[in-house]
């Protein structure tokens, strides 16, 4: 009788380790991953692995029902998005860059926008460039420091649209909330919630980790409109884990950031086109070579060890990157 129970779990696609009930996704249900942008690595992963949810009494009602779907109907902020993707981090593909109009987003009221700060600790890592092994990379988020297993917090009401695993984000959340943002959560070592679950602002969503691209327990946090990416430091005062205003605009001004980072990347493919080294001409000075490949001056006298006026022997190597 024993085996036949067993074996009738496993037919339903459940099992448990630890206690805890790991859910295997339907791979019918499961589209082709959409590659999108992301925090490091710039890509999205096509894998969805079992996504673990607790079966503790506290979190019971966050384990999804194998037969749930979400009625879309009910899907927050309908004036500001068009479709639902569960998949997809980024679907929308809006240049908001060059946005001619300022819009007002609600951030907390006595209805349904409550705020809770999406987790407890010290900030990490700001919203900006910061040095990523060799290279300076554009961080698109705030990094809170956790340990592995603390709470994480949905920031605002709304609903659960991916709740998944991902190549660089790790375990990772992202909520479309009443008022028109989304945020996004990143690194949990265990998930719990799913996608179309309502939640209100201070609901725990998942545990925090070091899943992965990360160097250590902590949560990534990321705040969007559309898709494009805000800094949240222009919404909540982090040391204090509350909102600097009820109300937040949203112009052109918080997207401006995009142009820097469009310019290093430009950059970064010219500097990738340079050749490593070349010969210098008859008469060639550094400020010469310079000038004829559209590089710096000064950069290439720190590399070679030479003045940028001096005069170079003919065929001499001259690093150039």
């Amino acid at each position: 009788m024993k085996k036949i129970i067993i074996g009738l779990f496993l037919l339903l696609g459940f099992h448990q380790v630890n206690g805890q009930v790991i859910v295997g996704p339907d791979s019918s249900e499961v589209p082709e991953e959409i590659f999108e942008e992301e925090e490091e690595g710039e890509e999205e992963s096509n894998e969805y692995d079992s996504i673990v949810y607790s079966a503790s009494d506290h979190y019971w009602d966050f384990i999804r029902p194998r037969d749930f779907r979400f009625d879309t109907t009910f899907a927050p902020a309908r004036s500001f998005y068009m479709g639902w993707d569960t998949i997809t981090i980024n679907p929308y593909k809006v240049d908001l860059k060059a946005m001619a109009d300022t819009i007002k987003l609600v951030l907390s009221d006595y209805d349904d926008c409550s705020f809770h700060p999406p987790a407890i600790g010290d900030v990490t890592s700001n919203f900006g460039f910061r040095r990523w092994g060799r290279r300076q990379k554009f961080h698109f988020g705030t990094d809170i420091r956790m340990e592995v297993g603390d709470p994480v917090y949905a920031a605002f009401e709304g609903v659960v649209r991916i709740a998944k695993r991902s190549a660089d984000y790790g375990y990772v959340v992202l909520i479309r909330h009443n008022n028109g943002l989304e945020t996004l959560y990143a690194h949990f070592s265990q998930l719990l919630c799913y996608p179309g679950q309502p939640v209100k602002g201070g609901n725990i969503i998942g545990l925090a980790g070091s899943t992965g691209r990360s160097t250590g327990p902590h949560l990534h946090f990321e705040v969007r409109f559309q898709g494009e990416k805000i800094d949240p430091a222009a919404l909540i005062h982090f040391p204090s884990g509350s909102l600097l205003a009820d109300t937040f605009l949203v112009d052109k001004g918080c997207f401006k950031h995009l142009y820097e980072v469009q310019s290093a990347k430009l950059k970064a493919q010219k500097a990738k086109k340079l050749p490593k080294y070349v010969k210098a001409k008859k008469g060639d000075t550094l400020v010469k070579i310079a000038k004829r490949y559209g590089v710096s001056a000064k950069k290439l006298s720190k590399l070679n060890g030479i003045k940028t006026t001096s005069k170079l022997k003919t065929g001499r190597n001259i690093r150039m990157r």
